[in-house]
């Protein structure tokens, strides 16, 4: 019997002994299984525009996406994570199946539709056959205004149909094209929220699934699923900057207002220019036309495109050929400059085919303080607090209060006629706060964890 007591004790010690040379941390925070898995960023906001300031604060590749929270109110949180971060956890919890992309204003996307008819009303319609003529007559579309070839295996299908509702989701999956952003795939409006693959709407039990009638199958690269490279198909936003990716643009009476007049429209050679002239961040802009117009060249900006998964701002120059990497400028071919908006540096390439072989890129060089996004965002901070009648600016890293302090009190500006909306603010606040505090979904606070049993479960498969 004290052989065993002894034993025991001996292992007691040499427990006691790696813990004292590799102490636990103070806070326990659970991983995913592998250091090269996604790191764990998981933000919830009651606010859309919360949520965007966010983005830009990371230095990692988040992305926004919308969460039902309530039946028939069509109330949402918002969700910022990495899209590896999402199907980790999207993959094994129920609470996360009411869940839907932010395409953000201005990004460069995919072209989609979203199809529905009411079947009861349309008795006989045939909506497969339907979705497979709009499909082939769209691609010829393509073919003659873009010279772009697709076919039906280049569009994943959707499908989340029931016995009252035809309802589609097409994605066209385009080799190296896009559209230049949301306006310009249709009239949609602007940061639309699209339902994932997998998601249902709130209330109903019929989620979006790969339809029977769907030719599109995905390249399956080494150690990423099927179902996984499905997901990252189906979101519009997932478009990632390339040399020989094609941004598409389509004039429709809604953003025919927005074109801008020709800059530097005639010169010597006679060039036509055309496209948008303005990005959405002016003090960007006017730092790249200050970039292009020296040495007695007059440049200017052709077209920007903008890049949500890199943050990047693209810049097709006009009339200013400079290119570092033959220490001159092109005779024909013109430069694009590149501002990376997340690590606030910018850097040069061009359209010269020499320059492309050998993959070019300038050196990077850092944004000027009055254009970086911490500028930016503090400017905002400040705005904010002014308006608020608040000397504390708000802090776009912090999660909005979970709720309000029991017996606060008003200021005096809330006897103001605009009491009504005040009150019908908070309480909105107060009731999407009660709704994240509950769920299992309020991973964004830096004292909740995920559960001990969810991160087993994982492993375990």
């Amino acid at each position: 019997m004290m052989g065993k007591w002894e034993a025991k004790l001996k292992q007691i010690e040499e427990l006691a002994s790696q813990y004292e040379r590799k102490p636990l941390s103070s806070v326990y925070r659970p991983r995913l299984s592998k250091p090269e898995e996604p790191p764990s960023i998981w933000k919830l906001f009651h606010r859309q525009n919360q949520a965007f300031d966010f983005v830009k604060s990371c230095k990692e590749d988040v992305h926004v996406f919308a969460l039902e929270c309530k039946v028939g109110d069509g109330q949402r949180i918002y969700l910022v994570t990495t899209y590896a971060q999402l199907w980790f956890y999207y993959k094994l919890q129920k609470n996360l199946l009411h869940c839907y992309e932010v395409i953000p204003e201005n990004a460069v996307c995919k072209l989609y539709f979203d199809l529905e008819f009411n079947k009861l009303a349309n008795p006989g319609t045939d909506g497969k056959k339907m979705v497979a003529l709009l499909i082939e007559h769209v691609c010829k579309a393509l073919q003659e205004l873009y010279s772009v070839h697709c076919s039906a295996e280049d569009v994943f299908n959707l499908d989340s149909s029931t016995e009252e509702k035809f309802s589609r989701h097409l994605i066209f999956q385009l080799h190296d094209v896009a559209f230049k952003d949301n306006i310009h795939v249709g009239v949609y409006t602007r940061n639309r929220n699209f339902r994932l693959y997998k998601s249902s709407k709130i209330g109903k039990c019929v989620a979006l699934e790969v339809a029977e009638d769907n030719r599109f199958f995905p390249k399956q690269p080494k150690n990423v699923s099927t179902e996984n490279q499905y997901f990252l198909s189906s979101l519009v936003s997932n478009v990632r900057f390339s040399d020989t990716l094609r941004i598409l643009t389509c004039d429709t009476f809604q953003n025919k207002g927005k074109r801008s007049g020709y800059l530097n429209s005639t010169n010597n050679s006679g060039e036509t220019l055309e496209g948008f002239q303005y990005s959405p961040y002016p003090e960007v802009d006017r730092f790249v036309l200050s970039l292009v117009n020296r040495n007695d060249v007059e440049g200017g900006i052709r077209r920007w495109n903008y890049f949500f998964p890199e943050e990047l701002l693209v810049y097709d120059i006009c009339k200013y050929r400079w290119c570092e990497n033959i220490g001159r400028a092109h005779r024909s071919n013109n430069i694009m400059i590149l501002v990376d908006l997340k690590n606030e540096v910018w850097y040069q390439k061009c359209h010269d085919p020499v320059c492309k072989a050998v993959n070019f890129k300038s050196d990077c060089f850092p944004l000027p303080a009055e254009v970086s996004l911490r500028f930016f965002l503090k400017e905002e901070e400040e705005v904010i607090a002014d308006d608020m009648g608040n000397k504390k600016p708000m802090n776009p890293h912090e999660a909005p209060p979970c709720k309000p302090s029991p017996g606060a009190s008003f200021d005096a500006d809330w006897d103001s006629g605009s009491d009504d909306a005040y009150l019908l603010q908070v309480a909105e606040d107060a009731e999407l706060a009660d709704v994240a505090e509950n769920s299992l979904l309020s991973y964004n606070s830096t004292e909740d964890e995920i559960p001990d049993e969810l991160i087993i479960e994982v492993l375990q498969e």
